[in-house]
């Protein structure tokens, strides 16, 4: 098995391990609390997610770009003792980033910080709120980091085990939190799900960390130009809805947009997984100058990423009617329509990353960053514009309408000035039969009008897919060869299944190229 295949599934295994961590603690919040107090956990979560990545100053950006390019040029040394160095850079920030919130609790009062902040989640808890959330940033920031720091050290394996440790603690702190204490209790369990990644990033500072000037500011340029595009991409890509709609709608609407979204991040999850693996890569053919290279493997990850996230996005949304409720339960019901607009364009956010990937290779974040603020301006004008309006749906259809200019502004970005080929016509045949698919999941949820319908639909819309791949030729041959060495390290069965249906679906493909002129 090649390396990269390795990586990919096990950082597909570190990444699920998050998104799951992350699905099922809503889920518990969701059962555990009711729809407001859901609410305002999310809206916390939210003000962490948007604070972290000012604590990371585009460190974790840093590290996961040049510590596989120095690898890739042979300069090991220096790209241990880089690593250091970022690791201390990033602790030092994240000191300077805790007194200065403790600094704003003295002046102001940690009551009056903590109704500020939490939309009125602080009740008769305001300390512990304002700690945690100080803790949840400082964790955020740290894990965030190490996870990032693996992948550019080729660790996955040491990533899917951290992460597999940290699904445990924090599904459980998260349930006997919430059931205990509520709301503080459910922040608590998430801070849980941070430690041990928060231990590792703390235990890489120690050792030489000196590095030349030249790369310093080489360094320094990159992470601040992605420090400025992960802000501003925090407004567009994360939460920032939840802001308008607790200002506008309240804690219920919070709740509402929070459960869509998280159904959303659990359809794209799967697919995105596999990307853990890509910028490494990139990255390391960029050390050697192999540029042949990097369009090869640009053009087949977005093939194979739109492969397999055109039919869990267009299914999971239609079968988002019974599967929201079975899930969240029945007071949750009326985040459905929310919920299969934004998964059902998902599918095109989860293809941007490997352009992403791509942009960060090249060293092109002021790309990135000049976008993210295109991006970020949209965003507080809908939020202004469209939300006080219309609520939660005008809050997904504003993110859907956003997201779709970032990724037309990164296509026109990658083919005109990077001058890389998007494989457009093998990408279209795959939205096409995943549309298909997802139409007979449909039919079937709406004859039954059940939870019980859903593996039905899932099994009818799977048929159809597999059944149109062949149909319309959509797989390369070279893409269904690494679909089948992908298969071998799965267990025997399912590997079989696997790669019998690898060769069914590129079958005609190859039959065709068996035919004479």
């Amino acid at each position: 098995m090649s390396r990269f295949v390795k990586n990919s599934m096990l950082g597909a295994l570190a990444g699920g391990a998050i998104a799951l961590a992350s699905f099922l603690s809503s889920i518990a919040v969701a059962r555990t609390l009711g729809v407001n107090e859901t609410g305002s956990v999310a809206y916390v979560i939210w003000l962490v997610w948007m604070a972290a990545p000012f604590v990371d100053l585009g460190l974790s950006s840093a590290v996961g770009r040049f510590l596989p390019f120095l690898h890739g040029s042979g300069q090991s040394s220096v790209a241990a003792d880089l690593d250091r160095n970022l690791s201390r850079r990033l602790v030092i920030s994240v000191l300077i980033a805790t007194i200065c919130a403790g600094m704003m609790v003295w002046l102001y009062g940690h009551r009056s910080v903590a109704e500020f902040l939490s939309g009125g989640a602080a009740k008769g808890a305001s300390m512990p709120l304002v700690v945690l959330m100080i803790l949840l940033v400082v964790g955020q920031a740290l894990t965030t980091y190490t996870y990032a720091r693996l992948r550019g050290r080729q660790e996955f394996l040491m990533a899917a085990r951290i992460a597999g440790v940290s699904l445990l603690l924090q599904v459980f702190a998260v349930i006997g939190g919430s059931l205990l204490f509520g709301i503080t209790g459910a922040l608590a369990g998430y801070a849980a799900g941070m430690l041990v990644p928060s231990v590792v990033c703390l235990s890489a500072m120690f050792g030489p960390a000196s590095i030349d000037r030249t790369l310093s500011r080489r360094v320094t340029s990159f992470a601040l130009y992605c420090w400025g595009a992960n802000v501003t991409s925090a407004i567009v890509w994360s939460r920032i809805e939840l802001f308008f709609l607790e200002r506008y709608w309240g804690m219920d609407a919070v709740a509402m947009f929070a459960v869509a979204l998280a159904l959303t991040q659990l359809a794209v999850q799967g697919p995105m997984l596999l990307t853990s693996a890509v910028l490494a890569s990139l990255a390391e053919k960029r050390g050697r100058d192999d540029l042949d290279g990097m369009r090869e493997q640009f053009a087949a990850a977005v093939r194979l990423l739109a492969a397999l996230v055109f039919p869990i996005c267009f299914g999971t949304a239609a079968i988002v009617p019974e599967l929201l409720p079975a899930l969240f339960g029945d007071k949750f019901v009326a985040a459905v329509p929310a919920a299969m607009v934004l998964v059902s364009v998902a599918a095109l956010s989860v293809l941007s990353t490997i352009a992403t990937s791509l942009v960060q290779a090249l060293e092109r974040s002021d790309f990135v960053f000049v976008s993210s603020l295109c991006g970020a301006a949209c965003a507080l004008a809908a939020g202004f514009l469209l939300i006080p309006e219309f609520g939660v749906m005008g809050a997904a259809s504003a993110r859907v309408a956003i997201q779709m200019l970032m990724i037309g502004l990164g296509c026109w970005f990658v083919v005109q000035r990077l001058g890389f080929t998007i494989p457009v016509v093998a990408v279209l045949k795959l939205c096409a039969v995943a549309l298909a698919s997802a139409a007979a999941a449909s039919v079937c949820i709406r004859i039954v009008g059940h939870p019980s319908s859903i593996p039905l639909a899932i099994a009818a819309g799977a048929a159809v897919y597999v059944i149109g791949l062949r149909v319309v030729n959509a797989v390369e041959p070279g893409d269904a060869a690494f679909l089948t060495n992908l298969t071998r390290s799965l267990p025997p069965a399912l590997a079989e299944i696997a790669a019998r249906l690898a060769a069914f679906i590129s079958a005609t493909k190859r039959n065709e190229r068996m035919l004479p002129p």
